[in-house]
């Protein structure tokens, strides 16, 4: 596979240099359908620095070009390359394990769907196909935020997954930011899949491995080159740190001044390198030396 270096430049922060700078989207880069304040800028002096620029989202409900789509309509750096969603990772990580053509059941939305016919699997929605239709049991039971999940969804997933398919989440995030405050996300789905087939998912988003896995392998620049930011600390600031990134914590999403500091107090998981109240103040922070988290 081809490497997709965006950048070329690099920057020194606290001793490491870093020539990629990667960023979650709800809560980093926007809220609802709200771009943050400073993030046009902040993306802009990404780029001029010459630095590699990515969005890794555990969002599965939109195709990457979808996002890209978004990104450039909100006139943001965009570009369905720059763009990793948990979906994405999910796609790849299931065509390297299944044969092509494998039908796959889908709690989830479009763009979930997309992913993964676009690496060779044959989706279907756990909504609205009745099982008997396909003529073949599925070799997988994928879980994703869906806005229209239902009891029929929920009693298919459980006969597939009771049946031998691999259960697989996209995520566990059980909540996501809107302007209206926190909505339920894909693991409150996840977790009833879980509990009415008393087993436990492989989970393909962040914090696992397989995001920093995939970003590296598209881009070609190692987790310890590069930044990454996110606004949850049991996610986005958890993978980043297992996987050697330099980590990056804001304070516009999920994690409060509040919970952060129950989460220093308490020396409980994982703590960022680095805090900024939004992703205006990125530029400052690549500029040179800050204050520790």
């Amino acid at each position: 596979m081809s490497l997709e270096r965006l950048g070329g430049g690099e920057v020194s922060i606290g001793g490491r240099i870093i020539r990629a700078v990667a960023l979650d989207l709800d809560g980093v880069v926007w809220r609802g359908g709200q771009v943050l304040p400073g993030v046009r800028e902040a993306l802009e002096d990404v780029l001029r620095r010459g630095l590699d620029l990515r969005y890794v989202s555990n969002n599965s409900t939109a195709h990457r070009e979808t996002v890209s789509e978004r990104l450039d309509g909100m006139g943001l750096p965009a570009g369905a390359e720059r763009v990793l969603t948990s979906g994405l990772v999910t796609g790849r990580w299931l065509r390297d394990r299944l044969p092509p053509g494998s039908p796959v059941l889908v709690i989830g939305e479009a763009g979930l769907l997309r992913e993964l016919r676009d690496v060779g699997l044959v989706p279907y929605y756990a909504g609205e196909t009745r099982r008997e239709a396909l003529g073949t049991a599925p070799a997988a039971v994928v879980v994703g935020m869906d806005r229209h999940f239902s009891y029929q969804a929920l009693a298919a997933a459980q006969q597939a997954v009771l049946g031998g398919a691999l259960f697989v989440a996209t995520n566990r995030d059980a909540t996501f930011p809107t302007p209206d405050g926190l909505a339920p996300g894909a693991g409150s789905l996840v977790a009833a899949v879980a509990v009415a087939t008393e087993q436990e998912p492989l989970v393909m988003g962040k914090p696992g491995p397989a995001p920093a896995e995939t970003l590296a392998a598209l881009t070609g620049t190692s987790p310890a080159e590069t930044l990454f930011v996110g606004d949850r600390l049991s996610t986005d600031i958890a993978m980043g740190r297992e996987a050697g990134m330099v980590t990056v914590l804001v304070l516009t999403g999920v994690t409060s001044e509040i919970d952060l500091e129950r989460a220093r107090a308490s020396g409980a998981g994982a703590l960022p390198d680095h805090v900024l109240s939004g992703l205006a103040d990125l530029p400052r922070l690549l500029d040179g030396p800050a204050t520790q988290a």
